[in-house]
């Protein structure tokens, strides 16, 4: 990888309480399928020679995306892995675009048992657990393989254990994003200064609400489901994500710049209910373990693959580029008024990570 010098070159190198009820009935099946009150379709990328195979267990997995998505394709990549590892006596159903629930819903529902398996990104835990906040601090990976690289770390792996303790949820792997970038439907961001009293979607995180008030915005958060209708009536006049989920979700009709601030890569994960876990062999338990070790690998490649696809794809949407002046914004931030670094396993975390407090 060479040393990023602008934008291109950067991200180059960088290279449920309705579904609650609705997956009251799901979980580990015993030669039967699990199933929801769902309209989607459920996963197909487990078939082909194991069509036939009765499965043993049936598992139910939930993710925000629509289907295009990468993240669906690495969820149908863990469900093809499943069912190749076990000869097709476990099928994960995967359901996109939040047919489930939201990602905070179907987090209480592996908590609660009453969901199986979902992709929920690294700052919903730290609603949670504070220390998981941690994992999505504004600048603190310098490219995708050096974000994986601490997630398989003592940084990972330390927050893995206390979410498990404390949520009853287990995280079977890491699956790092790209950089998110901010999108404005008004105005151009040149520097922090343009971000003062900027209304901006944020995920339902105290992570991310800490970092946007500290660049001077006005975080507010918003389902990821109900964000552009936020932006087409002006309730939000701003978004920050990856440029893959921006056009999933088709908000390039709703904003007009695309703001290059690489201000965070936002972990994701693959995880299960502990619940639902404990119920399986230790066979199956490695199954699972396995599956998505090598599907994150595969969506840390695709993120890789994407990056300069999914921007060029913004600017032929006609979105203006602005090169945000990126040393103004860190000058804003202070690391020591997370809620994550005010605890002595915090800033155990941050220090392994190479963050000075």
């Amino acid at each position: 990888m060479k040393q990023y010098i602008n934008r291109r070159d950067f991200l180059k190198a960088a290279g449920v309480t309705a579904a609650a009820a609705a997956l009251a009935g799901c979980g580990v099946t015993s030669g039967s399928t699990a199933t929801a009150s769902s309209t989607a379709a459920s996963s197909t990328a487990a078939a082909g020679k194991y069509d036939d195979v009765k499965a043993d267990v049936t598992l139910t997995m939930s993710h925000q995306m629509a289907a295009s998505h990468s993240i669906n394709k690495t969820a149908e990549e863990f469900a093809r892995l499943v069912a190749e590892k076990s000869e097709g006596k476990m099928k994960v159903d995967v359901y996109s675009a939040a047919t489930l629930g939201t990602e905070t819903e179907n987090l209480q529902a592996l908590t609660n048992g009453t969901l199986d398996l979902a992709v929920i990104a690294a700052e919903f835990y730290a609603n949670y657990v504070d220390e998981a906040g941690c994992l999505c601090l504004p600048f603190v990976y310098s490219s995708y393989d050096d974000c994986a690289e601490k997630l398989a770390g003592e940084a990972g792996t330390t927050v893995a254990q206390m979410i498990l303790d404390k949520t009853n949820v287990r995280i079977l792997d890491y699956y790092v994003l790209a950089f998110r970038q901010i999108f404005t439907t008004d105005k151009p961001l040149n520097t922090v200064d343009d971000m003062s009293g900027l209304i901006i979607r944020i995920p339902d995180s105290s992570t991310y609400k800490e970092t946007f008030t500290q660049l001077g915005a006005a975080p507010t958060p918003v389902a990821w489901g109900e964000t552009y209708t936020a932006l087409d009536t002006g309730l939000v006049s701003a978004v920050e994500n990856i440029p893959e989920s921006i056009m999933s979700a088709s908000m390039q009709e709703v904003c007009k710049y695309v703001n290059v601030s690489n201000h965070i890569i936002g972990p994701t994960t693959i995880s299960v209910s502990e619940q639902v876990f404990q119920k399986l062999t230790e066979e199956q338990q490695n199954i699972l373990t396995e599956a998505a070790k090598e599907a994150c690998e595969f969506g840390l490649n695709a993120t890789k693959d994407g990056s300069d696809a999914n921007f060029d794809a913004l600017e032929g949407a006609g979105l203006e580029v602005v090169d945000t002046d990126v040393d103004s914004l860190k000058a804003k931030i202070n690391y020591n008024a997370y809620a994550c670094a005010k605890t002595d396993v915090g800033k155990q975390i941050l220090t392994s990570m190479g963050v000075a407090l």
